[in-house]
């Protein structure tokens, strides 16, 4: 293949959504199928689109990439994979957003191939992981969404669980909290609403506190609390999930 073969210029658009022209191109020894770049009416790249050929998707992972760009710095990256990809690492989609003044990604959102999975958004701070938020819109009973909290150094240390309205009427919980260093667990507490409330002595949240000796175990103790934060006894104690 020479030179030329190896990229071909497919067409120009003039007067794009930007005001300035796009590039339509293959470039089949890249595996691109079909790409186009838009410009702006200053010349600036504003958009690259690649769409891979199955047979480069099915060996690289990739189906297709967007590159959305401001005064010449990424601030978004959309990648969607392949079938057998998906199948494997349950990835069908992801989303990366980048802060335009460092170009730092400071947003990545994976869309799962199953549907039931939902999707996650994990955030940055110049690069280091803050938090990570776990959607589930198909479930009825259970979570609906999970957070989880990073300390600067990667380590857990805060789980926020978010019930199904189903679950909240069902068993009269709305929100879960674990506390931990890392793997090892410090603090669990359940916030209950008003109905759980007044039918269990007001209890409106429960606390179950870890002990870790490496001697030998000591036993969680559980507590509830009313909204004065004074300690009651519920008629129906809560059942951890």
């Amino acid at each position: 293949m020479n030179a030329f073969a190896a990229y071909e210029e497919m067409g120009v658009e003039d007067n794009n959504e930007f005001g300035g022209r796009t590039v339509l191109f293959r470039k089949v020894e890249e595996g691109i199928s079909r790409g186009r770049n838009s410009y702006d009416s200053a010349g600036k790249i504003m958009r690259e689109e690649r769409t891979f050929s199955d047979d480069w998707a099915n060996i690289h992972g990739t189906k297709s990439v967007t590159n959305e760009y401001l005064f010449d710095i990424k601030i978004k990256e959309e990648r969607t994979f392949s079938a057998t990809y998906a199948t494997t690492r349950l990835i069908a989609k992801t989303t990366t957003f980048f802060e335009q003044a460092t170009g730092t990604k400071v947003r990545v959102r994976n869309d799962f191939a199953e549907e039931y999975l939902g999707y996650n958004i994990t955030y940055y701070d110049l690069g280091v992981k803050q938090r990570m938020e776990w959607f589930y819109p198909k479930n009825e009973l259970g979570y609906v969404q999970v957070n989880t909290f990073y300390d600067p150094s990667g380590k857990l240390i805060r789980t926020e669980n978010l019930y199904t309205e189903k679950s909240i009427r069902f068993d009269g919980c709305s929100k879960s909290v674990f506390y931990s260093e890392g793997e090892k667990r410090l603090k669990r507490e359940w916030f209950f609403t008003e109905t759980y409330a007044k039918a269990n002595n007001g209890a409106v949240r429960k606390v179950t506190v870890y002990f870790d000796n490496p001697n030998f175990p000591i036993a969680p103790k559980t507590y509830y609390f009313n909204d004065q934060d004074e300690t009651v006894t519920p008629a129906q104690p809560f059942e951890e999930d």
